[in-house]
């Protein structure tokens, strides 16, 4: 929410995609120039009929940031491989069909901006957390992959490292790991107006990742 109150403050004509219509059309009547669409992450024809319809509705999609995501707390033993595929589903094969589907847009226009959200789990080993921290390395891996293929075609793929964030991220994680498993008091963490604007100095500027702080930075190895 905070990064689309961002934008359209900026000036700039959002589209809002969420799975929960209710919430979308409430943040739309309070943003102007934006507009709800309802979809599923998980659901990959879901996620690309979205982006037909905001190419139909605004004529153009100069824009794409997957922000979408869910932890998943289990000791690798533990791991169910129903929640393991659920996971991977949202958390990288999501992002790739919206960028699979945004790409021959951009390339069209020539030029595009690609942000996807990622997480410093990608850079840490963090008992019970395997299978999310697996899962942002996976997106690492695209994106940086993406990054070198489609810099031919002026199309820029950026990545955000925030730290902990007051969201509901933590209230929402799945699995209840039997070693109880690291805690964060997300209350304290940063706040999402902080990551929000890491998210538009992604977009403005074009480097490959952005860290919410220098910890992150050094565990990614990056200077």
């Amino acid at each position: 929410m905070s990064t689309a109150t961002a934008l359209a403050e900026g000036g700039a004509q959002v589209a809002l995609l969420a799975r929960s219509k209710a919430a979308l059309v409430e943040l739309s009547s309070r943003l102007p120039r934006s507009w709800p669409v309802v979809a599923d992450m998980t659901d990959f024809e879901s996620v690309r009929q979205a982006v037909r319809e905001v190419h139909q509705h605004y004529g153009r999609i100069d824009g794409l940031i997957n922000n979408a995501g869910r932890s998943y707390a289990a000791a690798v033993e533990e791991i169910d491989p129903v929640i393991f595929d659920e996971i991977f589903h949202l958390n990288v094969l999501g992002p790739i069909v919206a960028m699979q589907a945004v790409i021959p847009i951009m390339r069209s226009a020539g030029a595009g901006s690609i942000v996807n959200v990622n997480s410093g789990t990608a850079f840490m080993t963090v008992p019970q957390y395997s299978v999310y921290s697996s899962s942002k390395r996976a997106l690492l891996g695209f994106s940086l992959t993406a990054r070198a293929e489609l810099e031919k075609d002026g199309i820029v793929v950026s990545e955000v490292y925030p730290f902990i964030t007051d969201t509901n991220f933590g209230k929402n994680r799945m699995g209840n790991p039997s070693g109880g498993g690291p805690s964060a008091n997300y209350a304290e963490g940063d706040k999402p107006e902080f990551v929000a604007g890491l998210i538009l100095k992604a977009i403005e500027e074009g480097l490959a990742q952005y860290f919410a702080n220098d910890r992150l930075r050094r565990l990614a190895g990056v200077k």
